[in-house]
This record gives structure tokens, sequence and C-alpha cells, in this order.
């Protein structure tokens, strides 16, 4: 049976081309349709800021990658996989698995009497964010050159995601120096928002007022609203008291409210060795229940195959099938259960106040020795550089856009003049991808949802197109130039056979020469000379 390919006149094949064709058409559609939406993208205007870094020109002549060993991974400036604005370029996470390290320095900025300071700057993760970090690290060179930047510099502000697993947020750190002991200490948002998951650019930016509230931001919407000095983990303020550490708890301290009663015993009725669950004495086993009958059986039907040879395939045993005798059931017959209404459990005495109890300890409170009330937070040391210092298990995140100044509006106001474009552009291409990968993404969550049902039918449908492709008597494909459904070269069983041929070419001699003879007869009659030999 030869299996011919239908052709574009007719069944099933034509329609998945037609769908195929479909589908190409709405992708390109959809492709163009982006490139449409893209925009030339056009230097921002930085006049009155007092740091920006939009990765324009040579930005090796400002950054510097840090001189430490562990950072073995070096950034990159480039432009985005998928661009909005085209031609614009970022700081790039070139590779995975690896530790980044770039500083760049700015003029000090501090933060005075009644003063803001604001911090914004986008981050892009084109190849998702599983595990790592892009937030940046504001800090004090103190004099030092961007190439000292490294993982144990101290920073004043640590601000930007991180993800690691499930686990991901917005970090806000402030770094903090006590007045009394001159130590440093982290001061954490406590309620830190989320990272968005998706594959956008977003805006990140944190705000510092005058009055120690701050105000974070993502894509320019406030996300938080705290204080310096109750929304941050441990507070910046210690505690005026604190557990005096020479304490401990007196020997003979009694924390247990309650205690057993002495005065009660145990019932004489009471048997703690009766089982929760006891056999249904009720119950008795179905009539026609087979217990000395298997459940299993050997096919008694089955025979060994005529070809089986014990030493190559093993031992021959007939398949088992379910014994047709356990009708009502087989094997040893066990009564269901039921709860014991003899059961008590193991016998407890009824508790009763403590008379002894004294209540919780605690260790007794003493001045701290560490106390200081700073009422003004907001005045953040000076900070005259921004470092990156991440390690990440993904690619393609872009850094981009860095804005640092002490006036919020102005902050806020950039990042509507750079983020909001792009912001934009990249949600109407990603509407027109969901449009043409919709489908498929519908599909593939079908499939897993159904796995098992999904492979029977494509099992089935397969053999339905090979049998409608491959069936028996199908006629052969019809011919473009005659409509025929003959074949335009003869068959080998049209033509005739080597032997009638040879017995053809035979007969047609035979007669040929009968033609001879006839005609030298008739020459003869006419007078002709006929053949001299003859005549001698």
């Amino acid at each position: 049976q030869v299996c011919r390919i239908p052709s574009q006149k007719g069944g099933a094949m034509p329609s998945m081309s037609r769908s195929v064709s479909a589908l190409v058409f709405l992708v390109a559609a959809s492709g163009d349709d982006a490139e449409e939406l893209k925009k030339a993208y056009v230097a921002p205007k930085v006049d009155g800021l007092h740091f920006v870094e939009t990765f324009d020109g040579d930005v090796w002549s400002r950054w510097e990658n840090s001189e430490a060993e562990k950072y073995n991974g070096r950034l990159a400036v480039a432009p985005r996989q998928q661009e909005a604005l085209v031609g614009d370029l970022g700081l790039q996470v070139p590779e995975e698995a690896k530790h980044y390290g770039s500083s760049v320095k700015f003029q000090p900025i501090s933060v005075e009497e009644q003063g803001s300071f604001a911090v914004q700057f986008e981050a892009k993760f084109e190849d998702g964010l599983t595990c790592g970090g892009s937030y940046l690290k504001l800090y004090d060179s103190a004099g030092q050159k961007a190439s000292a930047f490294k993982d144990d510099t101290r920073y004043v502000i640590m601000f930007g995601p991180d993800r690691c697993g499930q686990s991901g947020k917005v970090h806000f750190i402030l770094q903090h120096k006590s007045p009394v002991t001159g130590k440093w200490e982290e001061k954490h948002l406590k309620d830190a928002p989320a990272v968005p998951s998706d594959k956008q650019s977003h805006l990140y930016g944190v705000v510092i007022q005058p009055d120690n509230s701050f105000q974070l931001y993502i894509d320019g919407e406030k996300k938080v609203d705290g204080n310096l000095l109750t929304s941050m983990q441990p507070p910046v303020n210690p505690p005026k008291e604190i557990d005096d550490p020479e304490d401990s708890k007196p020997a003979d301290w009694v924390d247990e409210a309650k205690m057993d009663d002495p005065s009660a015993s145990k019932p004489d009725d009471w048997d703690e060795d009766q089982p929760f669950k006891i056999n249904d004495p009720a119950a008795s086993m179905p009539s026609g229940w087979l217990e000395e009958e298997e459940k299993k059986i050997a096919d008694p039907s089955a025979a060994r195959p005529s070809d089986w040879d014990d030493e190559e395939d093993g031992e021959w045993e007939a398949p088992v099938i379910d014994n047709p005798a356990c009708k009502v059931g087989c094997g040893k017959w066990s009564p269901p259960t039921i709860n014991n209404p003899q059961y008590k459990g193991k016998w407890a005495a009824p508790k009763i106040n403590n008379p002894a109890y004294k209540g919780e300890w605690s260790p007794r409170q003493i001045d701290n020795p560490e106390y200081f009330v700073d009422e003004a937070p907001y005045k953040i040391p000076t900070i005259d550089a921004v470092g990156i210092d991440i390690w990440t298990m993904n690619k393609g995140i872009i850094f981009d856009n860095i804005v640092v100044d002490s006036d919020p509006e102005k902050v806020l106001a950039f990042g509507e003049q750079t983020f909001k474009p792009r912001h934009d552009i990249e949600a109407q291409i990603a509407k027109l991808s969901m449009r043409s990968e919709g489908w498929l993404k519908w599909l593939t969550d079908k499939i897993a949802e159904n796995m098992v049902a999904f492979m029977v039918t494509a099992i089935a449908l397969l053999c339905g197109i090979m049998w409608m492709i491959c069936r028996p008597g199908r006629p052969a494909p019809r011919s473009r130039e005659t409509g025929s459904n003959e074949s335009p070269t003869r068959k080998r069983s049209d033509s005739p056979s080597r032997t009638s041929k040879d017995e053809a070419s035979s007969e047609k001699t035979e007669k040929d020469k009968e033609k001879e003879k006839e005609k030298e007869k008739e020459k003869s009659k006419e007078g002709g000379l006929g053949d001299l030999s003859e005549r001698s």
C-alpha cells in the first residue's frame, strides 16, 4: 500500500495549512504593529538636577568597575532586547551567576535643615528575576576613587528590588549612626512592597521629607507612606530601658497558672486499655464469600506460545485475571470497625488554679546606656557616589535613568519625562504580544491541566489522519493538467511483453520471405531472364 499525501484540493490538510498561515499572518502583523509603536530615543533634559545618569555618551569615563577580586562579572552598556525607545542604552547585566560591582562619583549632596532627598531609577528584568538583586547603594566615598567600592563599603541608603524564589521585596534600608556608640546600624523598612513579576521596565523611587516621613514609589504610584521614626526595624531611636542582663529568674518562681487537681483520682470503671475502634459485633460474613479462594488466578484459557523459549524468554507464566468465582468476595473476611462505646482514653486529672502562681517572669528593666533620641533622621549623611553591588542568577537586568536630587518634585517629573513614554509603548506591545500568543498560552494551560486526555486525543487524531491518508483503495491524486485520475505515464502492465514482441517479429520475417517468392514467380511469367544458372 502506497501512502499519497492529499493534494491542496481536498482533505484535512488545507484547513490546517490555512490555520498556520493565519497564525503566521497574525504574528507578523503584530510584529509590524509593534515596530510602528516604537519611537526614536531623545536624550532627556537634565538641567537643574543634582546627578543624572542616562548612560549616554562615554559611560566608562564616568563609571568604574570595582577592583575587588570577588566581582567576576562586568556590566555592559547595551540596548534593550525589545526596544520601545530605539537607540536608548542602559547598564546591562550580560551574564548570569556572577558578582557585579561598579560605581560612579558625583558632587556631594547633603540634606540641610528642613531639606528633602530623593532618588529614582529604572530597572528591567529582560529574562525575568528568579534570584538576584537590582538595587543601588548610595554612599560617601570618603575621598576614595570609584573603583575602591566593594560589598562592605558602608552605604547610607540601599534601595531597589531583590528577589530569590518566592521571597521578593523592594528594599529601603537606611544606615544610621548612633551618637552614643558611634556605630552604624541598618534600619529596614518593615513592610516593603513586592517586586513586579513581569519583564517590562519599572520605575523605583523613594523620597525623604523634612518631617521624617518618606514615600516609596513604583512606576510613579505611591506604594508606601511611612515615617523614619516608626516604620523602620529596628527603630532609629533605641528603647529608653532594656532588660537587665544580670537578672535571672529565681529558682522558686512558679509561672504555671494552672495545676493538676491533687484531690482528683481516676474512677474505678475507667479502662485506659479500651481501643478507640472495635469490630462491629453485628456484622457477619456475606453469603457467597469464599475465604479459601484467591482474588486473582492464572488465566485458565491462556496457552504457552509455540515459539516460547525458556532459555531466552524465561519461564512462561499464564497471565493473571480476576477470579470469576469471587462475585461476592474472596480471601479472609474481616468485619467493619465501629467506634468503641467503652473507649475513654488516657485519664488525666482536671486543672485548677495554681495557688503558688506568681505570674510570667521577666527580667527587671534598667536604663539603656546606649539610649539616644534623634528627632531628625531625615538629615542623612553626605552622599557622593552610587554603586551597584549585586549577585544574580539572571542575566538581562537593565539599569537606566538614575537621578539624585534634593527636590522630590523635580525627580518625579524626570520620571514622567523618561519612564512614562517607554512604559506606555511597552504596555501596548505587551497587549499585541498577548493577542498573538494568547491562544498558545490557553492551549498549553489546558494541556497541562488535562495531560492524559490530551495524549489520548492526540494519538486518536494522528491515527485518524494516517488512516485517511493511507487507507486501501484510495484513488490516486488527480492530474492537474487533465483532471483525470489516470496516471500521466503508462503502467508497465499496459506494455506488450518481450515474448509477444519476439513472436510478432518472427511472424513478420516469414511473411516477407513468401512475398519475395511470389515476386520471383511473377518475373518468370513475364519473360524475364530469370536465373542464368538454371538455364545452363
